[in-house]
């Protein structure tokens, strides 16, 4: 069969026994086999290229057995020759052939400790490339760049694990189980409840998991405090939410939650003027505990290229968050504040800014994917924002909009909106413009928004469809 220099965490014996039952007990045997092993958990070259053509007869021939003909034919035809008749490992094919295949049950245990070699090879292999990675290591580098190049190899290896098996599925056979978990369990909203049920409702159900939920709005239009707002309603629940800053400091962005939480105003709290204030002094610090106690973390990623910036969110998930058994997150919220180009990570200096955007907006994405949590992300919309409602008034990449699961827009009451529907009712409006999930709004619709900025508030108003039925019904009930 041959040496390798390196022949480590491997049993050859065990993966000859593994095949010889999968040629002894047919497809049936294989396709139990290869619900666990792929060609690359097997160490020896012969050993993944018999297992490859194996695969090839039970799902190109669909072979139900195995002989030593249909597999050299097989073999011709993939270019392994060295099964064929005469080849070099055509004694070995004979070997296998005439070996007693172990039973289905021995079999699907020789199975499960090839594949615990095979991951412990790949954690060795991802170890070593850390290893590989700091030897490159000059000391120009900054901080989070080196902790990036030990965390990738892991996380990568990592994710593949907990990615593996889950492959093809019967919907039909989840039925009972999935529906049953559902009766037993309740909930009045599917995704987490941001504080704004009208808008909830309008994308879906709140934040649902491995989704990307993008509020777009013009400079100073409020995008930083309504995320603000976001994290304290969804940390006020007790889920851990991770602040991804490109613009503000945690300092500022701590002034900015004590002014929201305390109702103390912000302008007092930035400057400490408060302590002059018996009565400010004494809210502010009466919400000590209710402050310390909220799980918001807040990460300054400003210059930042994108694999630093999941770097950080993976840590962040193993220390604070932790997974199911599955690999997902468990409940959580990452905010992406906001969605612009800064680093180019070292990538080509002829791609456009949209391109490396796309990219930004991609990885934020896969990431919510991957680990089946929600994104609120924000991003800057374009001059023609002021006038129009679309997702054509996104600046930059045309991709923000395609991967994200609902687009909201952010934005001032016009005059002529005011008169209609005035002030007292909201000074802001959300307008959902592009959702997945939930049912939308239909042209014309808003939800109303009121502002105080003097502490950071924003508060859910009635949505302007409710606002002029009220007014009919007003009028109604005067004419009558």
């Amino acid at each position: 069969m041959g040496t390798k220099a390196d022949a480590i965490l491997q049993d050859s014996g065990m993966e000859r026994a593994v095949l010889a039952g999968i040629t002894s007990h047919g497809a049936d045997c294989f396709f139990e086999v290869e619900d666990i092993l792929g060609v690359k958990d097997f160490y020896w070259p012969c050993n993944q290229e018999l297992f490859n053509i194996l695969s090839h007869l039970v799902h190109t021939e669909e072979a139900k057995t195995f002989d030593t003909p249909n597999i050299q034919t097989a073999a011709k035809v993939l270019g392994h020759t060295d099964f064929t008749s005469g080849g070099k490992h055509s004694e070995y094919l004979d070997a296998i052939m005439d070996e007693a295949g172990s039973s289905k049950d021995n079999v699907r245990s020789l199975v499960v400790a090839v594949y615990k070699l095979s991951l412990a090879r790949r954690g060795w292999l991802a170890a070593k490339t850390v290893q590989n990675n700091l030897q490159q290591i000059t000391g120009a580098e900054d901080v989070d760049a080196i902790i990036g190049q030990i965390e990738e190899p892991i996380f990568e290896f990592t994710g593949q694990v907990v990615s593996q098996g889950a492959g093809v599925v019967s919907l039909g056979q989840r039925f009972k189980d999935v529906m049953t978990t559902l009766a037993e369990t309740p909930q009045d909203i599917i995704g987490l409840p941001t504080g704004f049920p009208a808008w909830d409702a309008a994308i879906g159900g709140g934040f649902r998991p491995a989704t990307v939920n993008v509020v777009g709005a013009r400079p100073k239009q409020g995008k930083s405090f309504f995320c603000m707002n976001v994290a304290r309603n969804i940390a006020a629940n007790g889920v851990p939410v991770l602040y991804l800053d490109t613009e503000l400091t945690g300092d500022t962005q701590l002034h900015r939650l004590t002014s929201l939480v305390t109702g103390v105003d912000l302008n007092h709290v930035e400057t400490g003027q408060f302590k002059s204030n018996p009565h400010e002094s004494e809210a502010l610090w009466g919400c000590q505990e209710q402050i310390e106690n909220l799980p918001i973390d807040h990460f300054s990623v400003a210059g930042l290229a994108p694999h630093a910036i999941m770097s950080i969110a993976r840590r962040w998930l193993s220390k604070k968050v932790g997974f199911t058994s599955s690999g997902a997150a468990k409940p959580c919220l990452i905010i992406y504040d906001y969605i612009k180009l800064m680093d180019d990570g070292g990538f080509k200096k002829n791609l456009q800014e949209y391109q490396l955007l796309g990219f930004l907006v991609t990885s934020l994405h896969n990431f919510a994917v991957k680990f089946k949590l929600p994104v609120l992300a924000t991003v800057q919309l374009n001059r023609d924002g002021v006038e129009k409602e679309g997702a054509e008034v996104v600046s930059g990449s045309d991709r923000i909009v395609w991967l994200c699961s609902n687009f909201t827009i952010l934005k001032q009451k016009v005059q002529t909106e005011l008169n209609e529907d005035p002030p007292s009712n909201g000074t802001k409006k959300l307008i959902v413009t592009d959702t997945r999930y939930g049912a939308g709004m239909e042209s014309g619709e808003y939800i109303n928004v009121l502002d105080k900025l003097s502490t950071g508030k924003l508060e859910e108003g009635k949505p302007f469809s409710m606002v002029t039925q009220s007014a009919l019904e007003n009028r109604s009930n005067e004419s009558s």
